[in-house]
C-alpha cells in the first residue's frame, strides 16, 4: 500500500513538473502620481502692524509685531491696559484667521479672533473673556497706514507722536506714544504745606480724528470724567498745542 502511494506522489510531480506555467499577456500597471500640496505663496508679513477699532465705546489698538504660516505675536493697549498676545494662524482659502490669547492673569483677560478676507486689512474680530462673566464683544479693526500725501507740517495719527509726544500743563506732564498709549505724570499734594507725595502715573488711550484727540482714561482720582476731548489749535505764535478741558497742554521743549 505504501508503495503504491509513493509511486502515485512520484506521479504527480512528475505531470506537475511538466505543465507549462500560465503567462498573463499586456498586464496594466497603473501609476499614482504622489499629492503635493499647494505651496502657501501668502505674504503673511503683510499682516503686521497696528490695528484700531471701537471697542465697547472706546477704541482699542491691537499691534501685530511678528506673523507666520502658523504663529503671531503682539499686544493691545485698551484704555491705557495693555496686554500681551500670542496664538496661532491659520489659513483657508483666501481667508486668514489670528486667533490670540491675553495671559491671563488679569480678571479682563480673554482671547481676540481676528478674521482676515482676501487684501482687506479690515478685520472682523470677536472677544470672549477667559471667566466667561463678561460678555462677549463682536468690533471691527482697521489698519492704520500712512498718508501717501500730506504736508510737511501736517499732523495726523501716524505722526502725533513725533510733534506732541511731550505735553505739560499746570498740574502734570503727559506723554504720548505712537502704539496710542498715553501716560500722565503728577504729584500730588497732601496737606497745606504742599508737602509732596510719589509721583503718580495715570495710563489712558489716545486717538486723533482729524482735529480732535480723545482720551480713554484707566479709573483714576485725577481724571473722574474718564474720556477726555481736546482740540488740536495753533496758539498765538502759529505753534500746535491741545485745548480743553479749562487747560491748555503745551509741548515741553517750549
Amino acid at each position: 500500500m505504501q508503495n503504491r502511494l509513493l509511486l502515485f506522489g512520484i506521479l504527480f510531480l512528475i505531470v506537475a513538473c511538466s505543465q507549462e506555467p500560465t503567462v498573463t499577456e499586456n498586464v496594466e500597471v497603473t501609476e499614482v502620481e504622489p499629492i503635493i500640496p499647494d505651496e502657501d505663496t501668502f505674504d503673511y508679513d503683510t499682516l503686521r502692524g497696528m490695528y484700531v477699532g471701537d471697542f465697547g465705546g472706546s477704541d482699542i489698538r491691537i499691534i501685530l509685531n511678528y506673523v507666520s504660516q502658523t504663529n503671531a505675536i503682539g499686544y493691545n493697549i485698551h484704555k491705557g491696559l495693555q496686554r500681551n498676545l500670542n496664538g496661532k494662524v491659520t489659513r483657508h482659502g483666501d481667508s486668514v484667521q489670528i486667533v490670540l490669547h491675553e495671559p491671563g492673569d488679569h480678571k479682563f483677560d480673554g482671547v481676540f479672533t481676528l478674521d482676515f478676507i482676501g487684501n482687506d486689512y479690515e478685520p472682523s474680530g470677536v472677544w470672549t473673556s477667559n471667566s466667561g462673566s463678561i460678555p462677549k464683544k463682536d468690533f471691527k479693526l482697521a489698519k492704520m497706514v500712512k498718508p501717501t500725501v500730506r504736508g510737511n507740517d501736517d499732523i495726523d495719527y501716524t505722526n502725533f507722536a513725533d510733534y506732541m509726544g511731550y505735553l505739560s500743563d499746570t498740574i502734570g506732564d503727559y506723554r504720548f506714544k505712537n502704539d496710542g498709549l498715553c501716560v500722565f505724570e503728577y504729584y500730588p499734594t497732601t496737606d497745606e504745606n504742599e508737602r509732596v507725595e510719589q509721583l503718580v502715573e495715570v495710563k489712558g488711550t489716545w486717538s486723533l480724528k482729524g482735529k480732535t484727540l480723545t482720551i480713554d482714561w484707566q479709573p483714576n482720582s485725577q481724571f473722574p470724567e474718564r474720556k477726555m476731548t481736546f482740540q488740536l489749535v495753533e496758539n498765538e505764535w502759529g505753534e500746535p498745542i491741545l485745548k480743553g478741558h479749562g487747560r491748555e497742554l503745551y509741548p515741553q521743549f517750549w
